[in-house]
């Protein structure tokens, strides 16, 4: 009876040893179908309010860090209290335009009238902070609600402000309380 050896194959078909060894491959993330049908809502915060929606941000992330859940849980449970308070009649937003940011909306027309001469632009400061958006995944009734609140004369970065800091000022106050829900894969906070 022969013997073997392990190695026989190797010895017919020489190699370098870096030639045995496996090359790495881009590892691709799948199709990502949660991803697309629960995309995150993003609003634009107004410059104004940066710090205070930063401060919102931060306490969303506290929250959800203490009840071992997601960001956009905490926000859900925090916006259906307001948007609850709002329909009550318990709170009421007050929109006012801020005229800086109007603009008028300007028609060019045919005349016969002397030649018109363009004025040099007015030098504006260079921003220097970036742009402040909030993202979260809320569900699309919740996004509609705050699109129709903010309606056209204040952005929906405002209303979302607004109605974040009304709902952690009133868990702040005690007058709310997130219930867990326990889930498979995560908790899920909601407010009684």
């Amino acid at each position: 009876m022969t013997r073997h050896s392990a190695f026989d194959r190797y010895k017919e078909k020489a190699q370098d040893p870096i030639h045995n060894i496996p090359s790495a491959s881009r590892k691709m993330r799948g199709e990502r179908v949660w991803e697309q049908e629960h995309r995150g809502a993003s609003y634009f915060i107004p410059t104004a309010l940066n710090e205070k929606a930063k401060d919102i941000r931060a306490s969303i992330l506290a929250l959800a860090q203490r009840h071992m859940t997601t960001t956009s849980s905490v926000a859900t449970a925090l916006m259906n209290y307001a948007l609850r308070d709002v329909r009550l009649g318990k709170v009421t937003l007050d929109p006012r335009p801020n005229p800086r940011r109007r603009k008028m909306t300007l028609i060019l027309e045919e005349t016969k009238d002397w030649p018109q001469e363009i004025p040099q632009p007015l030098k504006r400061a260079i921003k220097t902070t970036k742009d402040f958006v909030l993202t979260y995944r809320w569900g699309r009734d919740i996004n509609a609600q705050i699109k129709s609140l903010s309606g056209d004369h204040i952005s929906a970065g405002e209303v979302v402000v607004f109605l974040l800091d009304y709902a952690l000022a009133e868990y702040k106050n005690g007058k709310c309380k997130f219930r867990e829900t326990a889930i498979t894969l995560a908790q899920e906070v909601s407010i009684p």
